[in-house]
């Protein structure tokens, strides 16, 4: 977030006042902020925007404030106010683009951040920021161009070369990555993301950060926000070591950041399932076929349950886009409720169409794999006649485990608590049988487990299942990383089996998550012993 000091004012001292005045009191809480007393200064920001003084350095700073602190929303209102009282001033727009960035909302963010570039051209920070926004949008091409244009700039920008090794490495220039990331650590030896981008890395050549990681000095004056990855990265490292049991003890303490800092979306998915089962059936409309629909189809479940493996391998079909984890559905969803009751007989299919933000031909069959949209699966398969649901599942153990040890933020937050895994896998599985009973047709399971172990006949019954003509390229899929087993600098496409009951090697971290799913489901028949 960029830094406030450019936005210092000093002002002298009137002695013949008794009492401060509010431009004195902001003066000395931007004081306090620049020497790093942040207390302090939280507490004459806040006093004088109680007195109701609409000070635009106030609301931004303020905001800054608030972001390291990881209350995001809070953060939003107030950068929006000062963008509000100066809607000129490019670091506020660059500002409230971070914010939205760790909130989620990328398409808003991209939009601030581009105004914070055409404001002030030479906002190295804003090429970078801008770069991250486009690998999350999959434009990884442009991605680059922006994140080298942040690094030209400043040439010492550590944010700017980390993002360039996450950029390049989904490139797959694994190499030019390390480089890249070793290149922030060597600009800011106590840059947690880079640490934990580089405990990512299956074929590193260079080893020599790995004692940085594990020491304490890159602990010291470390932000919560940043211990957590560094937390994941010393875990990543000991479980390629085999030393489980430490690994474990970071994730432990990773995730218990993780929850203090965001809190879980536990309770708000499960009341979202709850609501949308109950109430689908008189949501829904009287479908008129007066033309043939495009294939729709949904892959849904858990993350880390092979939904991304279930979509490359559907990308054999030349006529299939790819939509990855998109909103699409829920804009539209959103659309059709509020349209529900008035004049017009909206239709989810059109909606769906309409919100789509790609371009598509009269052939085109489209994928998505956002998990948490089988909490409509209702309307899915009641007002949609062409639509076509994947379930992916998998050994919950596993897939728990998978969960647990991967670094999601302020997505999925549930994620950081073990038994709230285990009990959103097992309600979701099945919420999955109950709407696999009124909808037999429109729903397919396919297990990840056996898609991994009996890859060619699983593969071949999903194919003849969508009723398309078998092809070589559903063999040969462009897997991403996380479900590939391949060797440096081979272009090999081998689907990982190291991930099967893996999570005995987490036996004791896992015993919650174990207990409960055979208290509540058949174990034998879910989990290979």
């Amino acid at each position: 977030m960029k830094n406030f000091k450019d936005l210092y004012k000093s002002k002298k001292n009137n002695n013949k006042k008794k009492e401060p005045s509010t431009e004195e009191l902001v003066n000395k809480a931007i004081e306090f902020h620049l020497k790093g007393r942040i207390q302090e200064a939280t507490n004459y920001y806040q006093h004088v925007i109680n007195e109701g003084f609409n000070d635009h350095r106030v609301y931004s700073n303020y905001g800054v404030i608030l972001l390291n602190e990881g209350k995001l929303k809070e953060a939003e209102i107030y950068t929006r106010k000062a963008i509000k009282l100066d809607p000129n001033f490019a670091d506020y727009h660059f500002n409230i683009g971070s914010i939205l960035i760790n909130i989620g909302k990328l398409k808003e963010a991209e939009i601030y951040t581009r105004k914070a570039i055409k404001l002030d051209p030479n906002l190295a920070e804003a090429y970078s920021n801008l770069g991250n926004i486009l690998k999350e949008f999959g434009k990884l091409k442009e991605a680059e161009i922006y994140t080298r244009k942040a690094i030209k700039l400043d040439p010492n920008s550590a944010e700017a070369y980390c993002n360039l090794g996450n950029i390049l490495e989904e490139l797959d220039k694994s190499d030019e990555a390390e480089i890249a990331l070793c290149k922030a650590i060597e600009k800011n030896p106590f840059l947690a993301k880079a640490y934990f981008s580089l405990s990512l890395l299956k074929y590193a050549n260079n080893n020599n950060w790995k004692d940085k990681l594990f020491s304490e000095e890159i602990l010291v004056n470390q932000k919560e926000i940043d211990l957590i990855d560094i937390y994941f990265a010393r875990a990543n490292i000991l479980e390629e070591r085999s030393n489980f049991s430490q690994a474990s003890k970071y994730l432990v303490k990773a995730n218990n950041i993780n929850n203090a800092l965001y809190g879980s979306d536990y309770e708000s998915i499960m009341l979202r399932i709850k609501s949308f089962e109950r109430d689908w059936e008189i949501n829904k409309n009287t479908i008129e076929k007066k033309e043939p629909h495009k294939t729709i189809i949904f892959i849904v479940g858990m993350p880390r349950s092979g939904k991304t493996i279930t979509e490359s391998i559907l990308a054999g079909n030349d006529n299939l886009i790819k939509c990855g984890e998109s909103s699409t559905l829920q804009r539209a969803i959103k659309q059709y409720l509020d349209a529900k009751g008035k004049s017009n007989n909206p239709n989810l299919y059109k909606l769906f169409l309409d919100n789509l933000d790609i371009k598509y031909t009269e052939e085109s069959i489209f994928c998505t794999t956002t998990p948490m949209n089988l909490i409509y699966i209702g309307l899915i398969a009641s007002q949609m006649p062409s639509a076509k649901i994947i379930y992916c599942y998998r050994n919950p153990l596993d897939n728990i485990k998978e969960i647990y040890k991967r670094n999601m933020g302020n997505k999925n937050t549930y994620s950081s608590s073990i038994i709230e895994s285990a009990n959103l896998w097992i309600n979701i599985h099945q919420l999955m049988e109950r709407y696999k009973k009124k909808f037999n047709s429109k729903i397919y399971y396919l297990s990840y487990d056996d898609l991994v172990t009996n890859t060619q006949n699983e593969i071949e019954n999903l194919i003849n299942w969508l009723g398309w003509k078998n092809n070589s390229n559903y063999f040969r899929p462009y897997l991403d990383k996380s479900t590939i087993k391949a060797a440096k600098n081979v272009d090999s496409r081998i689907i990982n089996k190291k991930e099967i009951s893996s999570w005995k090697n987490y036996q004791i971290l896992l015993k919650p998550a174990l207990k409960k799913i055979i208290s509540e489901l058949n174990f034998k028949k879910l989990i290979k012993y």
